[in-house]
């Protein structure tokens, strides 16, 4: 039969939430600072924006908790 491990934490699910909460913390300091119009907007236009790179940070993070995890699975 096969069993999973306990998980362990390593580095790549550390990286992954150290990740994930830089991330969050440019729109979130946006919305209180803009206004959700103006946040909006900077979602939207065409120009590359902090808005948007930390939404490739936002996937980069779960990618590397999803990698932590799937290191830790471990057929005995």
């Amino acid at each position: 039969m096969f069993r999973l491990k306990p998980y362990k934490p390593n580095i790549l699910t550390a990286f992954g939430i150290i990740f994930l909460i830089s991330a969050l913390i440019i729109p979130i300091q946006n919305l209180i600072v803009w206004g959700p119009d103006f946040v909006y907007h900077f979602y939207t236009s065409s120009i590359i924006t902090a808005e948007k790179i930390s939404i490739g940070v936002i996937v980069l993070g779960f990618a590397f908790i999803l990698l932590g995890y799937k290191k830790q699975m471990h057929i005995e």
